[in-house]
């Protein structure tokens, strides 16, 4: 597991960098789908509160979020992070970040963002960054002319 591990904490850094750098606490630190779900076992990391009722495992939300990504009509996909441990404090060696927001960009309407993550089990489907600040995660690319940011958030 230690490669999965030293994954884990160079996620953790980049966390971390955006924390530090960033001065509105309500921006949300943001890595790409890659960066969160590669070698991520801890199943309660998305979607805490639906991990073990109906959301499907981390890996299918992977395969979901990549094929999302590859659509002509997305720009990006990314995982805000709502919660991240220290690495390293023993007693959070098993604990991957966590979140309970995915931001798509995309051009696509939130009907069509609502089919392709109907299986995802989202709570809601929204607009704009980090709880409706409106301001985009400085690690986030700019939004391109004719896309929006479509929001995935579990409860």
């Amino acid at each position: 597991m230690s490669l999965a591990l030293d994954h884990r904490n160079s996620v953790i850094a980049k966390i971390m960098v955006q924390y530090d750098a960033e001065s509105d606490p309500a921006i949300l630190p943001v890595v790409s789908i890659e960066d969160f779900f590669e070698y991520n076992w801890d199943e309660h990391s998305l979607a805490p509160n639906i991990a073990d009722a109906g959301r499907p495992t981390i890996a299918e939300c992977y395969r979901i979020l990549r094929e999302i990504k590859q659509r002509s009509s997305v720009q990006d996909v990314l995982v805000a992070i709502h919660e991240c441990p220290e690495a390293d404090e023993p007693e959070d060696r098993d604990i991957w970040p966590d979140s309970d927001t995915i931001y798509v960009i995309t051009s696509a309407s939130d009907d069509e963002v609502a089919k392709w993550t109907s299986q995802l089990k989202p709570t809601e489907i929204g607009s704009g960054w980090s709880c409706n600040t409106g301001k985009r995660p400085a690690v986030a690319p700019e939004v391109q002319d004719g896309m929006r940011v479509a929001v995935l958030w579990w409860d």
